[in-house]
């Protein structure tokens, strides 16, 4: 929340009552039994009729329920009472006390959350497109260079003027038309939280295999109607029990896990990789992936392929700016995460190829994708202490890597799209804690009972990810040329640049639209073949690589042709200089501006101090 004015003016845009007042937390008994009313309630019982009584009941609970309502307000919300509210502490600009993230933070944010349950599965399953096991690897190179550019482009704007995604829309969208693609992305992150979580909990029930034996496979199983074994509900209750308190971590202050993420985690997929070479004899001795299919199918299974791993990371891109607002600078979140991310996608899935193959080597049959199911395939043909604590210290780094991965690609996302929806009740620890519920009451294995179908249906939404991503992109870097003012992201004026036509950029929906849904009828073919042609199926494989491309095309031709204001009207007239604003010592505020963060918000220093600092930073990149 901000009030800003011209150096040369008193006017002061927004409501005057803006300066934020804490509220503070009491209980229930406090906020309805104030001092002497409870003698003055009882006088007032004392002689009434049972009508009165009633009424003076009703009242008391009325007015206790209304005051409880009144505290669950965030702190500051009172400031916008009648006025629509576009902010809170959490959906301000990062204060400079809290950009405490350094390089080696996001590298091993990358580093560490590729080294999860699901990477590990999708990096198998590329031979299962047809791709041989060089091909496999070739595809892998190409996706994680693609991805790693995408991580530079993703982490600038949040990482420069500290804001998340949810603010960040408003630019690109429009003020009111940015609610949708927030309100898209946290459905989603709900049901990712749960399979992840779903995921983790198999692993968990490998570890309790580990330590009980026959006793844990032996446990009274569920009805079929439950759809999930009672082993693996009872490691998903786990792992929900032991995560959960992390819920309540603020993300400026859990960077440290993810270092301890990065260092565990990678001896334990080497390990398990190196067992399994060397038990099958070696790289040369590998059926899987020798063979694959040639030709013209050959070019679209690399395609495929590189799809694939984009899409894998496509959540996380897009949550990109909801972590790298809390950067120290532009440089700590982009170049040395980039080349973080381009190192490990090669290393976790040439792993888990080697892994697939080299245990189908050792005990036949069909290949195995899923990392539990490895796990289980090795205990039921060793079971010795060797081999149960090797599978247990597995499962549990990976287990802990989900976790990690959830709280960075799902939870902190959800928290901050339900804090820019409703930001009078919700903040960022709020909405990892519903976050969290939420993704438990979805039963997320009642999603998976057609997995293939459903992983395909979820694939779908990382298409229109990319279409938003170029969206913002082209905006961002190609027509504002990395400007944005930062106060007319938190107003309610509509002659602010960023309302465009009633708070709807028509220009930027128009150009999501067409990056979406011209690859979209490929996904019918992928569940029924018959339904449409052969090359729509393919523009659906491709999608993310084919959506992003259209809408960056498209968005850029309609500004062209309907320009949209860069600056607000007091600057209209000011030549566009290519990240101007994001030079200013106060980021995105003008010059000849009078910023002023509210009462909540003040930096540990004085502005002047924070000033300067940001000044040196910015000197140093």
């Amino acid at each position: 929340m901000y009030l800003v004015s011209r150096k040369s003016s008193s006017k002061i845009s927004g409501p005057d009552a803006f300066k934020r007042r804490r509220v503070r937390h009491v209980d229930l008994r406090t906020l309805c039994w104030r001092k002497n009313s409870g003698a003055d309630a009882v006088q007032k019982l004392q002689g009434a009729t049972m009508e009165q009584k009633e009424s003076i009941e009703q009242h008391g609970g009325t007015l206790c329920l209304s005051r409880f309502v009144e505290a669950m307000k965030v702190p500051g919300a009172d400031a916008y009472n009648e006025h629509h509210i576009w902010s809170n502490q959490d959906l301000d600009p990062t204060p400079f006390s809290e950009r405490n993230w350094r390089w080696y933070h996001y590298v091993s944010l990358w580093w560490g959350s590729s080294f999860n349950a699901n990477d590990w599965s999708t990096g198998s399953s590329l031979l299962s497109i047809g791709l041989t096991f060089g091909n496999a690897m070739g595809a892998v190179v190409i996706g994680a260079l693609l991805s790693s550019i995408a991580i530079v482009f993703a982490a600038r704007p949040g990482s420069e003027y500290h804001i998340g995604y949810p603010v960040l829309i408003r630019a690109s969208m429009g003020m009111y038309a940015g609610y949708f693609f927030v309100a898209l992305r946290s459905l989603i992150a709900i049901i990712y939280y749960g399979i992840q979580s779903y995921y983790a909990g198999s692993l968990v029930s490998v570890m309790l295999r580990c330590m009980f034996g026959q006793r844990w496979t032996e446990l009274a199983p569920f009805p079929i109607s439950a759809n999930i074994t009672s082993q693996a509900f009872a490691g998903f209750m786990i792992f929900y029990a032991f995560t959960f308190p992390l819920m309540f971590i603020h993300p400026r202050s859990i960077h440290t896990l993810f270092l301890w993420k990065a260092i565990l985690v990678p001896p334990c997929a080497i390990a398990l990789s190196a067992w399994a070479v060397t038990q099958a004899g070696g790289i040369s001795n590998f059926s899987l992936g020798m063979s694959g299919v040639t030709g013209s199918q050959l070019g679209w299974a690399w395609m495929n392929g590189v799809n694939t791993i984009l899409s894998g990371i496509s959540p996380m891109i897009v949550s990109q700016p909801d972590i790298t607002r809390y950067a120290r600078t532009p440089f700590d979140a982009s170049y040395p995460p980039a080349f973080a991310n381009l190192i490990v996608k090669v290393l976790i899935f040439f792993l888990a190829i080697c892994t697939a193959a080299s245990l189908q080597v050792i005990y036949g049959g069909q290949p195995t994708w899923n990392l539990w199911d490895q796990l289980n395939l090795i205990l039921d043909y060793n079971w010795n202490a060797g081999a149960r604590t090797l599978c247990f210290i597995i499962g549990f780094a990976f287990a802990s890597a989900s976790a990690l991965t959830n709280i960075s690609a799902n939870s902190v996302p959800f928290a901050a799209d339900i804090t820019g929806l409703v930001p009078r009740w919700m903040n960022i620890r709020r909405g990892q804690i519903l976050c969290a519920l939420l993704g438990l009451a979805i039963t997320p294995w009642n999603f998976l009972q057609n997995a293939q179908q459903f992983l395909t249906f979820l694939g779908s939404y990382n298409m229109f990810m990319g279409s938003l991503l170029a969206v913002i992109w082209s905006d961002y870097f190609l027509i504002r040329k990395g400007n944005l003012h930062i106060p007319s992201l938190y107003t309610s004026d509509p002659k602010a640049p960023y309302w465009y036509w009633r708070g709807i950029n028509w220009r930027g929906l128009l150009a999501w639209m067409c990056g979406s849904f011209i690859p979209f009828p490929g996904l019918i073919g992928s569940y029924n073949v018959n339904l449409v042609d052969q090359s729509a199926i393919r523009m659906f494989q491709n999608g993310w690589i084919i959506s992003i491309s259209i809408s960056l095309v498209v968005y850029y031709v309609l500004v062209t042709i309907f320009p949209v204001p860069i600056y607000p009207p007091t600057h209209a007239k000011e030549h566009v200089i290519r990240g101007y604003l994001a030079k200013q010592h106060l980021t995105g505020v003008f010059p000849d501006e009078d910023w002023h963060p509210t009462v909540d918000n003040l930096f540990e220093h004085d502005k002047s101090l924070a000033a300067v600092n940001e000044n040196e930073l910015k000197t140093d990149v």
